[in-house]
C-alpha cells in the first residue's frame, strides 16, 4: 500500500526476528539495508497496529529520503511545514537533556514519524509534542508526497 503512494520504498521490506517482550518498545525500524531496504522488527508479544507500522514506515521513509538526497534537511522541511518553533536541531538538543518518554515525545525524528503516521492513517492523536499545532492529516500526507515529487 505505502509503495503504490511513495514509490522510493522497494517492493519488499527486511523484517528482522522479534524481539523479547521484556524490552522497552512496540516496533523499531532498525536502519536500511547496504541496497536500501528497510528493516523492521516487533516485539514478540505486540500486535501490529496500523497506526505503529506507518509510524515505523515514516522512519524508514526519512531514511530513504536521506539516501535519495543527503544534501537536502528534510527534517527542516518538515519542521517549516509544521510550523514548529526554532529548529528541529534546537529541539532535538532540548530532548537529549530528558529520559524515558520524556525524551522519546520531544525528539523530532518521532515527530516526524507520529505525523507520516497520523497523514497515512487519516487522522488520531499524536503522540509527541506538537506545539499547539494540532496535525492536518490529509495536508501531511500531502506535504510527504511532495517531498518525494521534489516540491516539499
Amino acid at each position: 500500500m505505502v509503495r503504490g503512494q511513495f514509490s522510493i520504498f522497494p517492493p519488499t521490506p527486511q523484517l528482522d526476528f522479534d524481539f523479547a517482550s521484556d524490552v522497552d518498545g512496540d516496533a523499531f525500524f532498525r536502519g536500511l539495508t547496504p541496497v536500501g531496504q528497510p528493516i523492521f522488527t516487533v516485539r514478540e508479544d505486540f500486535f501490529m497496529t496500523p497506526r505503529t507500522a506507518y509510524h515505523e514506515i515514516g522512519h524508514a521513509y526519512e531514511a530513504l529520503l536521506q539516501r535519495k538526497d543527503a544534501s537536502v534537511d528534510w527534517r527542516a522541511k518538515y519542521w517549516a511545514f509544521r510550523g514548529f518553533p526554532g529548529t528541529w536541531q534546537q529541539a532535538a538538543a532540548e530532548a537529549a537533556t530528558m529520559t524515558g518518554m520524556g525524551q522519546w515525545i520531544h525528539q523530532p525524528q518521532e515527530s516526524w514519524a507520529e505525523a507520516f503516521s497520523v497523514g497515512m492513517v487519516g487522522g488520531g492523536q499524536e503522540k509527541t509534542l506538537d506545539y499547539g499545532r494540532t496535525i492536518n492529516p490529509v495536508a501531511t500526507k500531502a506535504f510527504f508526497l511532495s517531498l518525494l515529487n521534489g516540491a516539499g
